[in-house]
């Protein structure tokens, strides 16, 4: 069992520390990354690992740098690709209208801060670590971030009565093997 790290968000509001952990809206990136997307590449979430550091207690990611989620929309909502990059420094680029360049995404330019606090290994809504929701193999697979997009109003695959799952890979310091699976209530 492991413990589990709830993300509540809010809508930003005017000017905002652009690297805060945040879904959606303008990410902050390695200036080595500005070229290194797919043209149906969505940005999803940055975490600022320091903010997270003292409620990750079993150090299950680094405390240091930033856990970016980019999805790979080609497939449609319900068949993306997880890109999952962690970068060690602080970013030095914001880039400005990232996902309104993806058709059906355009709508995602607004960002949502992420506070975390802990909950319970099994609590439903948008979380890091612990159990899956929903899940059939519970336990089989370890849990790095559950979403639900009907926790918030973020506007993003809010037709799906269910969760979009990441899953560690066998290595969960290879962040490059993470496996994104959607989940139906």
């Amino acid at each position: 069992m492991s413990q589990a790290i709830g993300i509540r968000v809010t809508p930003t509001e005017g000017a905002y520390d652009l690297g805060a952990s945040k879904f959606f809206g303008t990410p902050t990136i390695p200036a080595c990354w500005q070229d290194d997307f797919y043209e149906d590449e969505i940005f999803f979430c940055q975490i600022r690992l320091s903010d997270i550091a003292e409620l990750d207690t079993q150090k299950r990611l680094p405390h240091k740098g930033y856990l970016y989620i980019f999805l790979r929309t080609g497939g449609g909502d319900y068949h993306m690709e997880a890109d999952v990059r962690y970068w060690a420094q602080d970013p030095t680029v914001a880039m400005d209208d990232f996902n309104t360049a993806v058709m059906g995404y355009e709508h995602l330019d607004r960002g949502y801060l992420m506070s975390f606090v802990p909950v319970d290994e099994a609590e439903d809504g948008t979380r890091l670590f612990g159990e899956p929701s929903g899940w059939e193999d519970e336990g089989q697979e370890k849990l790095l971030l559950q979403f639900d997009p009907l926790d918030n109003d973020m506007g993003f695959l809010d037709c799906l009565d269910g969760y979009l799952h990441f899953f560690f890979g066998e290595d969960e310091e290879d962040l490059s093997c993470v496996r994104l699976q959607t989940s139906y209530s």
